[in-house]
């Protein structure tokens, strides 16, 4: 079974366009985690009218991207240290559902794929490249998702995976972190040579654990 998502081959609505484009200048830090958005200036900014707009922020509010608070606005998204711990236990669970489904119609060339993956992931982490170390994983957890093929789990986990993406990045790794990391890709990959779907969900399970840990260490107790 190819890697292949035919949504993303059809012509986008301008709501989905929008959007795709508020997403972006969040994740960028345009519209930075926590802050008031400023409508008139992004309506401005992507030069669209405001009913598409708040369209598009409709669809934001209900995949937990922003808030609309009565009498105040709109603001983006903040998770606590227990609401981030909360969506990487649900992250796991979805994923590793995923890992159970995808293993077994994977082909040589799709294990290839997630091989080259995870090496330009590692190779990007002990450069100290941590912006595009995170790029590629996603992608590898994106890549298992949609090879799923079960529509209602890909898009939860599209949802849950931008939502931990408000909760912060690896800004810098360790030694220990970046050596388990490329170690556990490794295993990751001959696991699904192997076809072994349990240890494979096992491991990728480990895998976000280390990446959750990382991330959780840099909020206050």
């Amino acid at each position: 079974m190819p890697i292949n998502n035919p949504e993303k081959l059809r012509k986008r609505t301008l709501r989905e366009r929008i959007y795709e484009e508020v997403v972006r200048l969040i994740l960028a830090g345009e519209l930075p985690s926590g802050g008031w958005v400023d409508e008139k200036r992004v309506i401005d900014k992507l030069r669209v009218s405001r009913t598409p707009f708040r369209e598009a922020i409709g669809i934001l509010a209900k995949g937990g991207l922003v808030e609309i608070k009565p009498y105040r606005g709109l603001f983006v998204r903040s998770f606590s240290r227990g609401e981030t711990a909360d969506l990487y236990e649900l992250f796991k669970r979805l994923e590793c559902f995923a890992v159970e489904l995808a293993v077994p119609q994977m082909s040589d060339h799709d294990i290839l794929r997630y091989d080259n993956i995870l090496i330009e992931a590692a190779t990007a982490l002990q450069r100290g490249d941590a912006k595009t170390y995170a790029m590629r994983d996603r992608d590898f957890y994106e890549n298992i998702a949609e090879q799923s093929g079960n529509s209602a789990l890909i898009e939860a986990l599209a949802r849950v995976a931008l939502q931990i993406q408000l909760c912060g990045t690896i800004a810098s790794a360790s030694p220990e972190f970046a050596e388990r990391a490329v170690h556990g890709g490794d295993d990751i990959i001959q696991a699904f040579k192997a076809r072994d779907t349990p240890r494979a969900a096992f491991l990728v399970r480990g895998r976000i654990s280390l990446t959750q840990r990382a991330i959780l260490a840099r909020f206050p107790q």
